[in-house]
C-alpha cells in the first residue's frame, strides 16, 4: 500500500529530477565551450521544463477538489573542459529512470575520457554492472521496481571495492545514513552541479586506482 510519505517522496523526486537537468545544463553551458552541449541543451531544458510543470501541478492539484488561485479547474494547466587527471579512459555505469538525467550525466562525462553505459531500472543495473565491470557507478536512489538501496546492497556485496556515487531527490538525513551504511562512497542530492559531480567522480577513481 502506498503511504502519504511514499507519495510525497515520489512527488519530490518528480520535481527535483527535471530541475537537476535544467540547472545542470545551465551550468555546463556557462562553463564549457562545447558544441555537443550547445546542441543538446535546448531540447533537454525544454523537455525538463515540461516535466517540471507537470510535476508541480500534480503536487498542487493532486487533490482534484483543490482550487487554482487563478480560477482554473485542476485539469487545466497554463499554456570548463575537465578530464580525468591521469588521462585514462574509465567505464562508468549510470543508473537512473529519467532519460533526461541520464543524458545530462552522459554529456557531463567527456567521451574521450569515459565509456558511459546506462540502465533505467534496478534489475537492468545489476545485470549491466555484473557483465561490464565498470570502474564506477552513478546510482539513482529512487528507482522503479528494485530500489536504489537494493541495488547498492547487491552491488557492494558482489563488488565491495567498486565506487558507487548515489544521487537522490530525498532530503531525509536518514536516507543518507542508510546509503552510507550500505556502502555508498558519496551521496549527492538533486539538483546537483555537473562540475562538482565530475570532480567527485575523478576523486573516487583516483582513490580506487591508488588502492590497486
Amino acid at each position: 500500500m502506498t503511504t502519504a510519505d511514499d507519495e510525497r517522496s515520489l512527488l519530490t523526486h518528480n520535481i527535483l529530477s527535471p530541475l537537476a537537468v535544467i540547472v545542470g545544463y545551465a551550468e555546463l553551458l556557462r562553463s564549457r565551450d562545447d558544441e555537443a552541449i550547445r546542441t543538446a541543451a535546448p531540447a533537454a531544458i525544454v523537455a525538463a521544463a515540461g516535466q517540471l510543470k507537470e510535476a508541480v501541478y500534480e503536487l498542487v492539484y493532486r487533490d482534484e477538489t483543490a482550487a487554482d488561485p487563478e480560477g482554473r479547474e485542476p485539469d487545466q494547466k497554463p499554456s570548463s573542459d575537465l578530464r580525468p587527471a591521469d588521462g585514462s579512459h574509465h567505464r562508468v555505469v549510470i543508473v537512473d529512470d529519467e532519460p533526461l538525467v541520464r543524458s545530462l550525466l552522459r554529456i557531463t562525462l567527456p567521451g574521450d575520457a569515459f565509456d558511459v553505459l546506462e540502465a533505467s531500472d534496478g534489475d537492468a543495473a545489476v545485470r549491466l554492472i555484473a557483465s561490464s565491470g565498470p570502474a564506477l557507478v552513478v546510482l539513482d536512489w529512487q528507482l522503479p521496481g528494485r530500489s536504489g538501496a537494493d541495488v547498492l546492497a547487491e552491488v557492494k556485496d558482489a563488488f565491495p571495492d567498486l565506487p558507487v556515487l548515489v544521487l537522490t531527490a530525498a532530503q531525509d538525513p536518514a536516507e543518507r545514513r542508510r546509503a552510507l551504511e550500505l556502502g555508498a562512497n558519496v551521496f549527492l542530492t538533486k539538483p546537483f552541479s555537473p562540475l562538482e559531480l565530475l570532480r567527485v567522480i575523478e576523486e573516487l577513481l583516483a582513490e580506487r586506482a591508488a588502492r590497486h
